[in-house]
């Protein structure tokens, strides 16, 4: 094993995942894509799904998204992911907060360090691709520079749904 030569590897890869453009570049690019512009809980929704779903003999939905690791809680899974799915659509569940509640040792942390690490991996994939406004702390969706004014219109026209505010600091810039 050459330690070097896999490390050189890897920065290689890790440069290409590095875009860099101007904010038009970007908007082509998400006319383009629209799933680039997804809001979070489509990004979720769609990276467990990429999964794949299986159907168990007593008829519960599986998701091999979490199979390797997490065992017999089909049911609390279909929940997370049912609230992933109405949140994708921007219904009103999207504003509460996701509480995962239980005993010691249930797969809670498990959960979260899943989607953690899932979307990790989902964003270095063309499908999961994550843009941001260089430099900003946030990492903010370079969409957030559409003025509110404008946001009805880009949605009209390009099909576009842009949601939330740029952060002070790039607010500022």
């Amino acid at each position: 094993m050459d330690l070097v030569k896999r490390l050189e590897e890897y920065r290689d890869r890790e440069r290409e995942l590095m875009w860099e453009g101007t904010f038009a570049e970007y908007f082509e690019i998400a006319c383009k894509k629209p799933a680039v512009a997804r809001l979070s809980h489509e990004r979720i929704y769609n990276m467990i799904m990429d999964g794949g779903v299986d159907t168990t003999r007593t008829g519960e939905t599986r998701y091999k998204f979490f199979s390797d690791e997490i065992f017999g809680i089909e049911k609390p899974l279909q929940q997370i992911v049912d609230y992933f799915h109405s949140a994708a659509q921007r219904l009103e569940v999207r504003k509460r907060v996701l509480l995962l509640m239980g005993p010691v040792g249930g797969g809670k942390s498990t959960i979260v360090q899943l989607i953690k690490r899932g979307l990790e991996a989902y964003s270095r994939t063309p499908e999961g691709a994550i843009y941001a406004i260089k430099d900003c702390p946030m990492h903010e969706e370079p969409l957030h520079l559409i003025p509110y004014e404008l946001r009805g219109d880009v949605e009209k026209e390009f099909g576009i749904y842009v949601e939330g505010d740029l952060c002070p600091i790039a607010a500022i810039w």
